[in-house]
């Protein structure tokens, strides 16, 4: 394929993804918006629509991979820094957070989607459990992964929905205290 193509068809995919999820702020589900409405807000074409996805649901399955791929490389990048200790990986999760915060929004908010929820907080509470080298008893291990999986997605979803009214320093010392707090007692 040639660069023109390319270039359109990523910019196709983006004008889709963007009207994907200005729709879902508006209609809090997939499965409530048409093709017809996609395409009138990316102001593009049906065939267009159908040349890359069959539903609206590919497009949002595309969207959260894209997103779930995005935060692991980026997490990545921040275990793999030498200096990296706890509050800096967690604060610099958060600024990234902050800084895509449509896709967040729409994903962890708009769409309101368990699964969605459950995917992401899984991949990064793995992501942090290597990149933090956290070493638990195996008989407890899920347990505390477990709270910390649901009480952290609860402060970040609370966190996006309240726009952000804390700054993402203060929701660090925050998850970090809650996390550290049910840590500190089991490693001992």
């Amino acid at each position: 394929m040639n660069t023109k193509d390319n270039q359109r068809t990523r910019l196709s995919k983006m004008l889709f993804k963007n009207a994907l999820m200005d729709l879902m702020k508006e209609k809090n589900s997939v499965s409530k918006i048409s093709v017809r409405e996609l395409c009138d807000r990316a102001c593009l074409n049906r065939s267009t629509f159908y040349a890359h996805y069959n539903e609206p649901k590919d497009l949002l399955n595309e969207l959260e991979d894209e997103i779930l791929q995005s935060t692991k490389d980026h997490l990545e990048k921040i275990g793999a820094e030498k200096d990296t200790g706890a509050h800096k990986y967690i604060l610099s999760f958060l600024k990234y957070i902050k800084d895509n915060d449509k896709p967040f929004r729409s994903l962890l908010i708009d769409s309101a989607d368990p699964q969605f929820r459950s995917r992401f907080m899984q991949q990064t509470i793995v992501q942090f459990v290597e990149n933090l080298d956290v070493s638990l008893p195996k008989e407890i291990e899920q347990y505390v992964y477990s709270y910390i999986l649901n009480g952290s997605t609860g402060i970040l979803i609370q966190w996006i929905s309240s726009d952000y009214e804390c700054d993402e320093n203060t929701i660090c010392k925050l998850l970090f205290a809650i996390n550290n707090g049910a840590l500190v007692h089991i490693v001992e």
